[in-house]
Order: C-alpha cells, then sequence, then structure tokens
C-alpha cells in the first residue's frame, strides 16, 4: 500500500490502523537541536482525542504521547523522529458485521474493489490515522511559531448554520443521523514567497494536503467559490503600500497569487461531509450472497467531526508550510526566507537580520553536509555488496569536475569550492572505508581505476 507519506524536504510518514495496538507518525527532515515542548505536542493530542463530549464519539482513547525516537532531552537529535501513541479502547467486534456488509459513505466499498478485504474500522482508512498527522503538525507548529507563523482553525458552519451548532449536533444524534460543516484554517505571518509556479503552487499543495483528510469533500482558497460570482472588480485585490511594506487592500487571494504566498494571511476553508456511521438502518449488499442487504452501523462514532477535524486541519496547513520553508531555505530561490518577510527599516536591524540570515545559511549548509555523508554511507554500503573498491579516482575527479562548473555558473571562486569537495571527497572515503567489509574485491573481478 502507498500514498503513507507526505512533504519533500519535510517528510512525514503515518503508520498504525483503527483497531491495532499503535498509531503514530515518523517524521524526518528536522535538523539537531531544535527545542521541541513534549506537552505542547499532547495539548494538540487531547484536541484531537475522542471521548471529549457530548458530541463527539465516546470511544475512551487518552491517547497518550510516546517518544520512540528522535527527541532526547526535548531537543531533535537530527535523525528520524518516531512518535506514537497506543490504541487502548479498541472494539474489533463492533466490526464483525462489515466484513460482508460494506458500509455506506465508508471507504468499505473502494477498499474492498482494490484490495478485496475489508478492515476492521476502516484500517488506514479510519479517523484514528490522523492521530499521526497531529503528533506532525503539533512539531511543525513549534518550529512555525519561532519564525511568527500562527495556524489557527475553528468550525465556522454545521448543516448549513453558522450559530447553534451544538444543537443542530445534538439534533442530528438524537434521530441517530449525522452532519458536515466547514472549518476555516487561518495562517498568519507566512512570508512572501513561498511556494513554486503551476504544480508546486503552495496552493495546489495545501489543497492535497487537506483533501487527504478523509471526510474532506471540498476545499477554497480566499474567496474561493464564491469569486465566481465576482466581477474582476470585484475580486483583485487592490495593491497597497502600508508601514512601507506592500501588502493588498483585501484578501481575496487568500494571501496566495500564482502558487506564490504573498505575505498576507494564508485563509482556507474545508468542506466537512457528514460522518458516515450513522444508528439508522440503511441499504448495502452482503458480499457472501451478493444480493441487497441491510446495515445498522453499531459501535461509538462521532455525530459531527468538524470540531475534532479541526486540529487536524490545521497540522497539515503547519507541515505543508514548514515543508515549503525548508524548501525556500535549501533552495535559496527568491526572498522565502522568515526573517525577510519583515524588512527592517533600521540599519542595525538590518544588519543583525543579515548577521541571522548568514547563521541560518551556516546551519543549512551543514545540514546538506549531514546529507552529504549520509549519501556517501549508502553509496559505500552499495559498493560492500558489489565488492567494489572504496576509491575510485575516476569518479572523485568527475565530482569535483561537476562542483567546478556549478561554481563558475554561479559566480563563485572555484578554487575555493575545489578546496571544499577536496575535503568532502576525502571524509566520504574515509566513512565508506569505514563501513565493514567495504572495499574488498570479489576474486576475479577488478574494481574501476
Amino acid at each position: 500500500m502507498n500514498g503513507n507519506s507526505f512533504g519533500k524536504f519535510l517528510g512525514i510518514t503515518t503508520f498504525g490502523e483503527s483497531h491495532g495496538d499503535v498509531v503514530g507518525v515518523v517524521i524526518e527532515g528536522l535538523p539537531a537541536d531544535f527545542e521541541l515542548s513534549l506537552g505542547e505536542i499532547q495539548r494538540e493530542l487531547d484536541r484531537r482525542r475522542p471521548g471529549s463530549g457530548r458530541t463527539v464519539s465516546q470511544r475512551a482513547e487518552p491517547d497518550i504521547l510516546e517518544v520512540v525516537s528522535g527527541i532526547v532531552n526535548g531537543r531533535t537529535v537530527g535523525g528520524p523522529i518516531k512518535l506514537q501513541v497506543r490504541n487502548r479502547d479498541a472494539r474489533p467486534s463492533d466490526y464483525d458485521e462489515i466484513f460482508r456488509k460494506p458500509r455506506p459513505g465508508h471507504a468499505d466499498l473502494a477498499c474492498y474493489l482494490k484490495y478485496g478485504t475489508i478492515r476492521p474500522g476502516g484500517g488506514r482508512s479510519s479517523g484514528r490515522e490522523t492521530v499521526g498527522r497531529v503528533l506532525a503538525g503539533a512539531v511543525a507548529k513549534q518550529l512555525l511559531a519561532r519564525e511568527g507563523i500562527t495556524v489557527q482553525g475553528r468550525m465556522v458552519e454545521v448543516h448549513g448554520n453558522r450559530t447553534g451548532h451544538e444543537k443542530t449536533i445534538l439534533g442530528a444524534l438524537a434521530k441517530k443521523d449525522s452532519v458536515g460543516g466547514v472549518v476555516e484554517i487561518v495562517a498568519d505571518g507566512v512570508p512572501p514567497g513561498l511556494g513554486e509556479p503551476v504544480f508546486d503552487g503552495l496552493d495546489a499543495e495545501l489543497a492535497k494536503a487537506l483533501m487527504s483528510i478523509g471526510s474532506v469533500k471540498g476545499v477554497e482558497i480566499g474567496a474561493g467559490f464564491g469569486s465566481a460570482l465576482l466581477f474582476g472588480s470585484e475580486n483583485n485585490d487592490p495593491i497597497v503600500i502600508e508601514n512601507g511594506r506592500l501588502r493588498t487592500g483585501t484578501n481575496n487571494a487568500g494571501g496566495i497569487l500564482g502558487g506564490i504566498s504573498n505575505g498576507m494571511p494564508v485563509v482556507i476553508r474545508i468542506a466537512v461531509k457528514p460522518a458516515s456511521s450513522i444508528g439508522l438502518e440503511q441499504d448495502t449488499v452482503d458480499l457472501d450472497t451478493m444480493r441487497p442487504a441491510k446495515i445498522t452501523v453499531r459501535g461509538r462514532h462521532d455525530p459531527c467531526i468538524c470540531q475534532r477535524l479541526v486540529p487536524v486541519a490545521e497540522a497539515m496547513v503547519a507541515i505543508t508550510l514548514l515543508d515549503h520553508l525548508f524548501r525556500a531555505r535549501m533552495s535559496g530561490d527568491g526572498k522565502a526566507l522568515p526573517d525577510e518577510a519583515n524588512v527592517p527599516i533600521n540599519e542595525k536591524e538590518q544588519l543583525e537580520g543579515l548577521r541571522m540570515k548568514v547563521k541560518r545559511n551556516d546551519r543549512d549548509m551543514v545540514l546538506l553536509l549531514k546529507k552529504r555523508m549520509e549519501l556517501a554511507e549508502e553509496i559505500g554500503k552499495t559498493k560492500k555488496r558489489l565488492c567494489l573498491p572504496v576509491k575510485d579516482p575516476a569518479v572523485e575527479q568527475a565530482v569535483i569536475e561537476n562542483a567546478l562548473r556549478s561554481a563558475r555558473e554561479m559566480g563563485l571562486s572555484p578554487r575555493l569550492v575545489e578546496e571544499i569537495m577536496r575535503m568532502v571527497v576525502a571524509e566520504s572515503c574515509l566513512r565508506q572505508e569505514a563501513l565493514p567489509g567495504a572495499g574488498k574485491k570479489k576474486a576475479g573481478r577488478p574494481g574501476p581505476g
């Protein structure tokens, strides 16, 4: 089964199933020595967990955070971070009937047609999968907060009503039914320049991130579908200068133009369908007999999932924004570094800002060097399996020549780049030679060079 990972420079992979032992996430791409509050991560879990009110599922999951790897004494160590929680109140027996009677509105039918089986509670399609997203989002939020970026969501509409949400939800519950609604997420402090034109537009990737959440059936950014009802003169945001900075007078674009953030708040709304598990009898098919059948879904379910989905949606927005911040820093394109979001006017402040930028660039260079050494070790392991020697002068020279070509294209000193690359190549060889069995030749098979 593919599709369990998200992100490029910041990568997350969720794991676990609704009625398995654990659910959680593996986060990759975070540098070492970032301070993280485990209490903040637990608070995000508490916002998502069931059993916390009359209008949500009464499944009694405490959702206690467990740090498996990647964080020591509250700081990242540079390796993969694995976070998880244990399923304490699973009741697979509640789902015995669905193995042969797919539930209307659920992924049961689609999964059966694709995989030939139906998993208890929906398996990977269950809402329990979102625990991993919230864990990763809680980490991303803490890093974004240091850059002055906040991500907040709220339930703005339930079953078409802007007010009286609890009454509407409880009314549906009394009828053994469910309702959907609209959730809004606002990211404030997002610097201009995040996102790439065309396929990697920030809006496109936010839409993908949010549409990947189960029960989300629509995404709109800024005026969204409402813009279809406006004239261009009404929809276009006038460009103004505010405190010496370029802004827009309105925000129908929702903070994104041409796939690139423009410095205004990023505003997103998502349409959330009614929860599919309801107590009313529904039509389905018995897969054993392939004849029409009835099903009444048992178990503990949400009459409306909007409120519990808010921290999940916030998490996916935070993860996407942090991933794009990392992309901007690694690529060096544009002005999408957080310290440039508000250009200082005072010259001393400007100098301090430049020094901070140098410090961050230095950290990025060290991170790239770390990744380069990790790749060298992977190459060394491959050489070991192929019984090839570590040293290959022709390849080493080609690596240096390639770097020199890039240096000339970018206007850098070839002497400086060559000196650095020779040290990198030498260190790579040392790491490969240190691997057990590396560099041993197979009898009768000479290595290159």
